[in-house]
């Protein structure tokens, strides 16, 4: 395959990643892709891993359905699922060290 640079390149090595994790956990990337970009303006910064393709379902059977319904809507951020699971703790919302 031929991209115009190396960042054109990377780019789209970034957005075949997104697209092989999402079958990987076994999500439609469009639907997944297409969820994220309406929910990632309202969603806070530092519970980012909460987005990603591994962690979605859970994330997602917590957003309300009917802003999920509609095309355009701001949505309601639910509490951090992460901060509970034994498996991420540390992970997630963690104080840096100094």
């Amino acid at each position: 395959m031929f991209y115009g640079s190396d960042t054109h390149a990377e780019a789209a090595a970034a957005i075949f990643t997104v697209i092989a994790s999402c079958r990987l956990h076994g999500l439609d990337p469009f639907q997944y892709l297409e969820e994220i970009l309406r929910v990632l303006p309202y969603w806070p910064r530092d519970r980012y891993l909460e987005l990603a393709p591994k962690y979605w379902r859970a994330t997602r059977g917590h957003l309300r359905p009917e802003e999920l319904a509609t095309p355009i809507s701001a949505f309601e951020v639910p509490p951090s699922l992460l901060a509970e699971d034994p498996a991420t703790s540390g992970v997630v919302n963690e104080a840096p060290s100094s």
